[in-house]
Parts: C-alpha cells; structure tokens; sequence
C-alpha cells in the first residue's frame, strides 16, 4: 500500500517542472485560479515551487519508511532462516556428521545466509518500487511524445536479453565459489583443532601448500567472475549512454519543428535521468536474485538429508516414563565409526540389572550401547525399553530417561558447575521477576521470537531440574555434585581448583570472613611454630618480602583488575606518576638494565631447550634479542635514537619481576631495600588511598583479586627453602579440613572456567566431569561407554563406586577387557559387529 502511494507522488513531481516551466515562467494572462484563490505570476511560481518541495518531502519519507521496513523485515527473515539451519543441524542423524563437519556448516549458517536474508527484505518491496517507478516515468515519456518514450525503451529488449545469457555463466561460477570458499574454511578449521599434530608431525608445509592451492583455486573463479561483472556492467553503461543520443537527435527536431516544447524535452530528459535509477536498479535486483538463488540452493542441499529426523522430535516436551527391559529385537546397524555395522543383534537387559558389553574397538560395542541410549537408529529390528520403541521417543524422553557417557566426551565453554548441570537444564522451569522495565523489554524480545518462529525460553528463567536430580535447591543440588565427584575422585582437583579461583566477598561474604578467621589462624600458627615460621613470608608492611617480587614490595598492593600482568602495571598513569616523583622510575630503569646485561650475558648463547631461563620467569628465549636491542641503546648514551617509552617501560617490568630470593642478580642492596619500603607508604597514602585502581594488603580485609589461596596464606612460601610450598600447601590444606572449608572451596571451584571445550582441564579431568554430569541426571537407565576400564586398583574403585550408585538402575557398561565383565550380573560379548557369547 505504500509503495503504490508513491506513484502519484512521483508522477507529480515529473509533472510539476514542467508545468513550472510553461505555465509560470512562460505563461501569460494571470492570475490563476488554483482551489478557489486566484494568484499573479510570482504568487503562483512561489505556489508551484513550494508544492514541488513538499512533495520531495513526502517522497523521501515514503522512501525511508519502505527502507526501514525492508530492513526490519530482512533481519527477522535473516534471524528465523538460521534458526531453522540450526535446529536442522540438531535434527541430523548422527551417522550423517561424518559427511559434513562443522568447518563447512558453520559458514553456511553465519555468512553465507547473510545475502538471502538482505534479499528477502528486498524481494517484494524492491520490484514493486522500482517496477512502478519505471512505469510512471515511462508513461510521463510516452504522455509527452510517443517518438521519446520508444527512445527511452530501446535498449531494454536487447539488455533484457544479453545479461541474462551472461549472468548464467556468472551464476555457475558463483556456485563453484560457494563450494570451493567451503572446502577452505573446513580445512581452516581442521588445522585450528589439530595444530598440535601439525607441530609434532611437522607437516606445516603441506597444509600450507594445501590452503595455497585451494586460495588459487578462489582466485581464479573470482577473477573470472570479475572479467563477466564488468563485461555485464560495460554492456549496460553503454545501453543507458545511447538513449540520451535519440533524446538530443528525435527531442531536438520535434523542438525546432514546433512539435515539442521546451518544457516537455526538458521534463523528458529528466525523467529519464531518474528512469536510469529504477532500471538499473531492477537489473541489480535481478543479478542478485540469481546470485542469491545459488547461495540458497548451495545451502538447502546440505541441510536436507533424507533421513532428517522430525521436528518434532527435538521440541516436542512430552516425558514419557521407560520402565522395563531394554530389548534388542534382531537389530542391525550400518554407518557407525569406520563403516561399522552391526548385525542381527538379539539381547535382553533386565530393568534394575547391570550388563557389560564387551568387544574391542570396531567390535559393534559402542554402536550396541549407541543404539540402546536411542542415539542412532536401527536399520533393521527394534531397539525397546518397556514397550516403547526409542526410534519413536523424542529427545525429551531418552535426555531423561537414559544417561550416556561415551569414549569421546564433550565439555561445554563455561565454568564446572555448568558442566555438572547441564544434562538437567532441559526446558525454563522458574521464570525470573523482572520490574517495568525489564518486563517491557522482555516482552519486545518474546513478541520478535514470535515473529520470527524462534523459541521464547528464557535463558535467565531457572533451568536446573531439581526433582529430576533429586533435590530440592541449589544448595542440595551443590551437594549432591560434590558426593559425585568425591565418587570419582575428582574433588581433589576441584579443591585445587577452588583454591586458585577468585572469589567476589560482596557475593558471600560469611565464606570471605571465614577465609580471614583462617588467615589468622594460619598466621597464629606460623608464628608459634619455628618450622613454619622459616617457610612462609607474610606481608607486613615495615619488612621486605624477599619471597615476593620488587612491584609487590614497592606497591604493597595488588592492581584491582587482576587481568592486568605486571608487563601492563608500567603503564598505567597513577604509576608512572608515582614512580616519576620519588625517582624510581631511573632506579627501576637501571635495575631493568642490569637484569637485561646479566641475562644477555648468561644466557646468549644457550638454547632455548636447555630449561635454564625457565628458572627465571621474568624474561624468556624469545625476549632476547629485543633486550638485547634495548640495552645496546641504554649502553650508547646516545640521545638519537634514545630508548623509547617502550624500552623504558619494558625494562621497568623486568626490574617488577624481580624476586630477591630466587633472581640473586646482586642488584638489591640493603639501602634500595629501605627505600622500596620508605617508598610504599608514599604510594598508600597517594595512590592506593586516593583511588581504586590498587587494593593495598591488608590482614584485616579479603583481597578479590588474589585467588583464595593466596587470602589464606597472606604471604609468600619461602622460595630459598626446599619443599617449602610442598609443605606450606598441606599446612593450609589440615587447617582448612580443620574449619570446615574445605567444602565451601570445592564450590568455589565449581566456577572455575574450563577455556574453550574444556582446554584448561586434562583429558581425564573431562571424562570425569562428564561421568558426574551423566550421574546427577538420576536417570533410569545409565549407558558407560569406555570409562575406567583399566585393571588398575583406581579404576576397580571406581567401577564398585559407579555399580552401588546405580545399584538400582539399569547399567549397561562397554568395555573391551573380558575380564571386567565379570564384575557385572551378565556380558554380552560382541566381535565383528555380532554377537558371539552371553552370559
């Protein structure tokens, strides 16, 4: 509707410059009665003229809201077309991610839907704009001579034809970019995930020769597309320039014949200067329709696979409860790992029981227990739990009802406790409160997922299924995951975990105070028993701590942003204040220098391989050669070229780093050491107090950048005392089990961050998590695929420990020691994809 009210509109502000023209400039006998008001010559040039403004107005304002609507529509289009790539993504079979792998997927979902999106916001409002502008400043052409509107639409038969013959090559090419432009991100991505091999194998010159030829390949296709775009853009230049020739040659003799006024020839090469606009615009609209048709189809190919599961299946919220046997009715299995198959696989798993199945890798095993957690389908037979066949279960019922822990685990990007309570975050079970105007904004952002056929749960809702784990809170579920990892034996690492994360008091400050009474003690105890008192430095602030480093002395307080290093602490501005009024940036300067000498000096010619500059953390092989530079310059005295900031600030950070008792470089004498001290209280009161860009030690407070580990000890072990952080971690560790805190740090662990996938913990740190995750689920029905299947005492432990848990559960146990399999009530042992005995 409001694209065909910009017709008349347009076609008004062609009319009006003619009729400006021929009536008010050239016009005679006025006035001119206009809606009843009669108006002389200037009155009536002033009307035209201000109509015609008024009239740009309402055009451009008919413009901006079809583009802000087109635009709108474009992202809600662009936003619903990844969803549905995505929870397609989701719907795949498992066999199917052996075809197509996430370096291929994730460019299709991101980028290359970016045009298709635009495109759909252009689809209809762009040809019914464009299309009906040509055609009101055609029939303006045509109303003032039927000769200068065949010229103006002599050229379109023949662009009409030619474009399209060589956009098709160009489409072609397009596709073949697509696909090409594919292959290069997969293999980006496959280099990213296995870079360590690339460096242990040393095969970085054969993906590089491998990315360079796919690169070549690009360029080439894109060069070629190039040559056609701008042969295509040649074409119509020229096509557009020709017609402006007919106006002059057909417009020009109808003028001097007196057939055509001056006013309509004007008013014709006008509008056809804005018909150039719309036409080209419908040529654009064309190219990108068949560019974005090729992005479609590349696209929709690879998210269609014919054994797609329904959508249904993955957001259906139905829970139905699988009580009884799981059965394997002449069951078989093709596409596994590897191409394995299984066939003609008959079993029956008593409900309550524990089985193993038992076969080596390729034996059939894990596409057994895959098929039993309804993972992958059967090709042949049933696989049934109860009388329910899991092939028909959607995945709210078999997420539930049965937990699945494979050989290959996956850990989520986020903190352990996410990890640990992920297989319970099924649907938003309490929504947040939200005041006005959150509410309101809540509301847009639900009335958008409406719009655009996206899910409305509310990731701030509570998702942690406590009846499902069998809790009744946080606090119980917290508990509960702690009985589990003490089961698997990783809350000892969690612990160590715990003591190295950061706690925020203003988030608990009873467990902030509890740590304080801690310190105390730890301090009352150091000071009472010589054998400790010789293996910790605690801060005090009218002693050296020779244990800590030269920053820690001279600042006595610790950055508050505790992701600033000590390489950033130079730069910031309260600092080279500081250091600038008592002369210690020159002193720190020197002492920077003569690290740098000694370093280059011990250690110029020793390779990097040797571990000897791994005894002095503060500069590294690889800081060589720039220290080097440095300190050829400071020894120059030369003022051009002098050091830079820079180089100042670099060699300052060095003399920062500096820990007396491990670095004995002899640079600190006893009279710099009365002056770091006499310096700190200067920095206290000028800079510490007076701002909150440093938190000053303090035995009284919680200090939140320093982990929870360095709170307790208020100090630093002895670094010239052997085995002196060894014995000092058992100190903390009894008095923490003495004061019950040791509870209170686990769960402090549990906000570790993992990295990405898991990267800041060991593989066997992951299984474990993994197996808690597995657990805390409640499940009926637990699948083991691969875990603690060692011989060791450890793992015999363990798999006692995981058979009394789901004592009255059914557990199904894959394994490839024969042995194991007579800790369960019966095996099944499998050998080539059959099964060759039971028991």
């Amino acid at each position: 509707m409001v694209t065909v009210l910009t017709y008349p509109v347009v076609y008004f502000l062609l009319e009006l410059p003619k009729l400006i023209v021929n009536d008010a400039v050239q016009g005679d006998n006025f006035p001119r009665n206009v809606f009843g008001f009669d108006f002389d010559q200037i009155p009536y040039l002033v009307l035209l003229c201000c109509t015609f403004l008024g009239l740009v107005v309402v055009s451009n304002g008919l413009k901006f809201y079809l583009n802000v609507y087109k635009g709108r529509l474009g992202e809600r289009m662009l936003r619903r077309l990844r969803f549905e790539l995505f929870q397609r993504v989701l719907r795949f079979r498992l066999p199917h991610f052996r075809k197509v792998s996430s370096g291929e997927i994730i460019p299709m979902i991101t980028s290359e839907v970016e045009d298709v999106g635009g495109y759909i916001g252009e689809a209809f409002a762009l040809p019914a704009y464009q299309g009906g502008m040509l055609i009101v400043q055609l029939g303006f052409i045509f109303m003032q001579d039927p000769l200068l509107g065949l010229a103006a639409v002599s050229s379109y038969p023949i662009q009409g034809y030619v474009i399209p013959m060589l956009q098709k090559k160009v489409i072609l090419l397009s596709r073949k970019r697509v696909k090409n432009v594919r292959v290069i991100a997969d293999k980006v991505g496959e280099s990213i995930t296995g870079v360590a091999e690339i460096h242990a194998n040393d095969a970085a010159a054969w993906h590089s020769a491998d990315i360079s030829d796919r690169l070549y390949e690009n360029f080439k296709i894109r060069y070629e597309i190039f040559n056609r775009k701008f042969l295509i853009k040649f074409l119509n230049n020229f096509m557009n320039q020709l017609t402006p020739f007919f106006f002059y040659l057909i417009g020009g003799y109808l003028v001097i014949q007196g057939n055509l006024s001056i006013g309509a020839l004007l008013a014709v090469i006008a509008a056809y200067k804005d018909l150039a606009g719309p036409w080209k615009l419908l040529l654009s609209f064309y190219q990108m329709t068949a560019d974005v048709s090729v992005k479609y189809q590349t696209v929709v190919e690879n998210f269609d696979p014919p054994d797609i599961h329904d959508t249904e299946r993955l957001t259906a919220d139905d829970d139905v409860k699988l009580d009884g046997d799981v059965k394997f009715e002449r069951v078989s299995f093709s596409g596994g790992a590897a191409g394995q198959e299984v066939m003609d696989i008959s079993l029956t798993v008593p409900a309550g029981s524990s089985s193993a199945i038992v076969g080596p890798d390729g034996s059939g095993r894990s596409e057994v227990l895959q098929l039993a957690a309804g993972l992958v389908s059967a090709s042949s037979g049933k696989v049934l739990i109860g009388d329910h066949d899991l092939d028909k279960l959607t995945d709210s019922t078999l997420g539930r009802e049965i937990a699945y822990v494979g050989g290959a685990v996956h850990v989520w990007t986020g903190t352990i406790r996410d990890n640990l309570y992920y297989g319970l975050r099924h649907r938003p079970l309490v929504p947040p409160e939200r005041s006005a105007e959150e509410k309101k904004k809540y509301k847009r952002r639900v009335n958008e997922a409406n719009q655009t056929k996206n899910p409305v749960y509310d990731l701030a809702a509570e998702w942690n299924d406590f009846a499902a784990a069998g809790v009744n809170n946080d606090a119980e579920l917290d508990e509960k995951a702690l009985e589990l990892l003490e089961t698997v034996r990783l809350d000892n690492d969690i612990y160590r975990l715990g003591l190295q994360s950061r706690l925020d008091p203003s988030m608990n400050d009873a467990f902030a105070e509890k740590i304080l009474n801690v310190r105390k003690s730890l301090a009352g105890r150091i000071a009472n028993e010589p054998k400790l008192s010789g293996l910790v430095e605690l801060w005090n602030r009218d002693s050296f701590n020779a244990s800590a480093s030269l920053a820690e002395n001279l600042f006595f307080a610790v950055p508050s942003d505790p992701e600033i290093t000590m390489d950033q602490v130079p730069e910031l501005e309260e600092v080279k204040k500081f250091l600038a009024e008592t002369g210690f940036d020159q002193k720190l300067q020197q002492i920077g220098q003569k690290i740098a000498e000694t370093m280059l000096e011990l250690f110029a010619n020793v390779s990097g391989d040797s571990g000897l500059l791994g005894s002095y953390s503060f500069i590294n092989q690889d800081e060589l050669p720039e220290f080097e530079r440095i300190v050829r310059i400071a020894k120059s005295g030369q003022q051009r070229p002098g050091l830079t900031d820079a180089d100042r600030s670099r060699l300052t950070g060095l003399a920062f780093k500096l820990v007396p008792a491990r670095h004995r470089l002899g640079v600190m004498t006893d009279d710099l050491r009365d002056e770091v001290i006499e310096a700190r209280k200067k920095f206290l009161e000028s800079v510490v107090k007076s701002g909150d860009s440093f938190v000053a030690f303090d035995p009284d407070v919680y200090l939140p950048p320093l982990t929870i580990e360095d709170n307790l000890l208020f100090g630093r072990a002895r670094v010239d005392r052997r085995d002196a952080r060894r014995r000092i971690d058992n100190v903390i560790r009894t008095i923490v089990e003495e004061t019950g805190l040791r509870h209170p740090i686990i769960y402090a662990g549990f906000g570790y961050h993992v990295g990405v996938s898991g990267s800041r913990l060991s593989a066997g740190q992951r299984r474990r998590i993994a197996l808690v995750r597995g657990l805390l689920k409640n499940a009926k029905i637990t699948i083991l695929d691969d875990i603690a299947t060692g011989l060791t005492e450890d793992d015999k432990t363990l798999r006692s420990a995981l058979r009394e848990v789901l004592s009255e559960k059914t557990f199904l146990y894959g394994t490839s020691n024969a042995e194991i399999a007579a800790e369960f009530d019966q095996r099944f042992v499998l050998d080539q994809g059959r099964m060759t005995d039971t028991g």
